[in-house]
């Protein structure tokens, strides 16, 4: 997973070579938590979290990095690329290539 996460921080998100999947289009709510990696997303209507990485720079839009926040997050359509496969009770890595209809919501 190294070798992945490094590589995502220099590819755009649906360019990265790790991509386990298919690029897929949800709702979620981006927040950051203590923990790696530190930026997560909820899927609307889930119990998933899914981890956006690598953890020191993450693979997502800079607007949407700047408005989530310890304080604040933010509620968006995102395009979502997997870096790692599904598996029940595992957190999943993605990386995120778009946000639209951002809506930031203090914690």
């Amino acid at each position: 997973m190294a070798a992945a996460t490094a590589r995502a921080a220099s590819v755009s998100c649906k360019d990265n070579p790790a991509i386990v999947g298919q690029c897929t289009t949800l709702r979620g709510r981006v927040s950051v938590y203590n923990g790696t990696p530190s930026i997560r997303v909820w899927p609307v209507g889930t119990k998933r979290l899914l981890g956006v990485v690598p953890s020191e720079n993450e693979s997502m839009p800079e607007h949407l990095k700047s408005m989530v926040s310890l304080q604040q997050d933010a509620f968006a359509t995102l395009e979502i690329c997997p870096l790692s496969e599904r598996r029940p009770g595992v957190m999943q890595f993605i990386c995120i290539e778009s946000a639209t209809n951002v809506i930031t919501r203090r914690r």
